[in-house]
């Protein structure tokens, strides 16, 4: 149903916002759209139809409702909720700007409707609805999303009517207290920074406060859990050019949703609040972590068999697909006792922690596991990820023990070893762990590993052939190629193996023959050899080695007696030697 912003915004109506729902997110460009649309509105003919903002999609049941309040209406906001929170802010600033310029209007903020955001917003709210922005106690809330937009509509009305009908967003100085805030503006408008821009006529509120509570049109829908589409696919039906929501949004929204309210707010508060805010703050270069872990769980769970080939772009929708059955008691403790304990522990999987803290509970994993989990992560960058969440997932319920799962993470890193040294590609890597995934299928024993694993396992045989001419250097990279060097040092050396690491600070893949011959024509002519004849071996693991990064620096590119002679650690020198085979 299409209604005006004066009934969806009526004093009837409560409006919560579920915990589980993102925070207020919007910025400049879409405030300032905002205004666009109220001018547009205000220009057209009382006979033309409401200018439409787009749609809010609610859910009502009796566990929303306000028991101190019967005469209300109320609502869960399932999406839409950041076009609410901003025409609130818009009409506060509007009411405010009113008050202090001293023109009469009779619309009043206490005629609107009550809404309920999330409590990182409901301060902030409170601040703006009550016109205490300026209040030097409130400073800290001066970051938030909420009183930025308020800041940005009172210095756009205070600019006058050209601000408001620039086609860009304007430039908004920061918040400065210690300065009465008109005496502030003034100045920064005559500084080179607000340089751009002009004072214009003073804006009409009564005119904007008509124009958006009468000529702007909200469509709003009832959604139904029972016979609508899942809200996954509304979301991404919905959200078209607006801000994007995320994929972890999507899979939160869609399950919290399908709980009653007070159920909802208890799981969001006691289980996933601190699960997402460890997921989300696990650093990952150039990538998001929310749709990694995704990506990774539906692998995990062996959804490929159920789902084919599972698109990393699509997780929310997958994730819907595995999930829709449950409801109620399954649904909450799948939220808990699952997907909540994946994510606290996802880190660990792609060696960003240690150990994980669930419900006040602090887990580490055996040293030799972890140790496992860096060199599958060196070697694979992200492939294998999913196996190792699962295994470590398995250890955490009690369904391994420490050998077992040391075992079954020897084997993953075995099976990718051989897959690497056969030069086979990532790509085809990740297409093969979503078959191995769905072939164990929930199992975690070893046997289960084993059975999956040898439908793609290679042989030594393999290996073998041709490996002498093998190109490994560009094809593996320096971290693959010193966890593999560093698992024939650990097989060879035993308790004593040196456990380097190829890091910026610490070691380095080193060719022993270096790729330009320069210095190493007298030592050719000795061997009887050429350049033309040792070119195929320069990127074999035959002229691979691993050196300290100082090492590399300082004689990288020197003969083999300089390389022999200067040490790779104080008082030894590097062990380095012509293959006599």
């Amino acid at each position: 149903m299409t209604q005006t912003i004066k009934n969806v915004l009526t004093t009837g109506a409560i409006y919560s916002i579920p915990p589980y729902q993102r925070h207020y997110e919007w910025g400049p460009e879409l405030w300032h759209n905002l205004i666009h649309d109220v001018l547009i509105a205000g220009t057209n003919k009382d006979t033309e139809p409401s200018h439409w903002l787009g749609i809010l999609l609610l859910s009502q049941d009796e566990s929303t409702r306000f028991p101190d309040d019967d005469s209300r209406t109320a609502y869960s906001v399932i999406d839409g909720q950041q076009r609410l929170v901003t025409l609130l802010i818009w009409l506060s600033a509007l009411v405010h700007h009113a008050e202090d310029t001293k023109e009469q209007i009779t619309f009043r903020l206490e005629n609107l409707c009550k809404l309920v955001p999330q409590k990182a917003d409901q301060a902030a709210l409170d601040v703006v609805m009550k016109k205490l922005w300026l209040d030097k106690k409130y400073q800290p809330l001066h970051e938030s999303r909420v009183l930025q937009a308020y800041h940005y509509f009172r210095f756009a009305l205070w600019l006058g009517e050209d601000a408001l009908l620039d086609e860009q967003p304007i430039k908004v100085p920061k918040f400065k207290l210690d300065t009465p805030m008109i005496e502030y503006w003034t100045k920064y408008v005559s500084s080179n920074r607000g340089r751009d821009l002009v004072r214009g006529a003073p804006v009409k509120v009564k005119e904007l406060i008509e124009a958006t509570r009468s000529r702007l049109s909200i469509h709003t829908l009832i959604h139904e859990p029972r016979i609508d589409e899942p809200q996954a696919i509304i979301f991404d039906t919905l959200n078209g050019h607006r801000f994007p929501l995320e994929p972890l949004d999507h899979v939160r929204n869609s399950l919290f949703v399908r709980l009653p309210a007070v159920a909802s707010e208890k799981i969001y508060d006691d289980f996933w609040e601190k699960a997402e805010q460890g997921l989300l703050a696990t650093s990952i270069a150039m990538q998001k972590p929310g749709i990694n872990f995704l990506y990774d769980y539906l692998i995990s769970k062996g959804e490929k068999k159920r789902q084919g080939t599972i698109n990393k772009n699509r997780g929310a929708l997958h994730f819907n697909r595995m999930t829709r059955h449950l409801k109620d008691d399954k649904l909450a403790e799948f939220i808990k006792n699952d997907l909540t304990v994946a994510m606290s522990i996802w880190p660990v999987a792609i060696d960003k922690k240690r150990s994980v803290n669930i419900q006040g509970v602090e887990v580490g994993y055996p040293a030799a596991a972890l140790e496992l989990v860096s060199s599958i992560r060196e070697l694979s960058s992200g492939p294998f990820n999913p196996l190792v969440l699962h295994y470590l997932v398995a250890y955490f319920n009690g369904l391994l023990d420490s050998q077992q799962l040391i075992s079954n993470l020897f084997l993953i890193e075995n099976y990718l070893v051989r897959q690497l040294l056969t030069l086979n590609p990532l790509s085809p890597l990740r297409s093969k762990v979503m078959d191995i995934a769905g072939n164990l299928d929930g199992r975690f024993d070893e046997i289960s590993l084993k059975e999956a694993l040898s439908k793609t396992w290679v042989t030594d045989e393999e290996i073998l052939t041709g490996v002498e001419k093998r190109s490994f250097y560009d094809e593996l990279g320096p971290r693959a190629l010193g966890a593999v060097f560093r698992g024939i040092e650990i097989q060879l050396s035993g308790s004593g193996a040196n456990k380097f690491r190829v890091s910026k600070n610490e070691y380095t893949i080193e060719h022993i023959y270096p790729r330009k011959a320069g210095r190493w024509e007298d030592n050719l002519t000795n061997w009887k050899s050429s350049p033309k004849r040792v070119a195929p071996f320069i990127d074999t693991l035959g002229n691979l080695t691993v050196v300290t990064q100082e090492h590399n620096s300082k004689v990288g590119n020197s003969q083999l007696r300089q390389k022999q002679e200067h040490p790779t650690v104080i008082g030894a020198s590097a062990p380095l030697r012509l293959h006599e085979d």
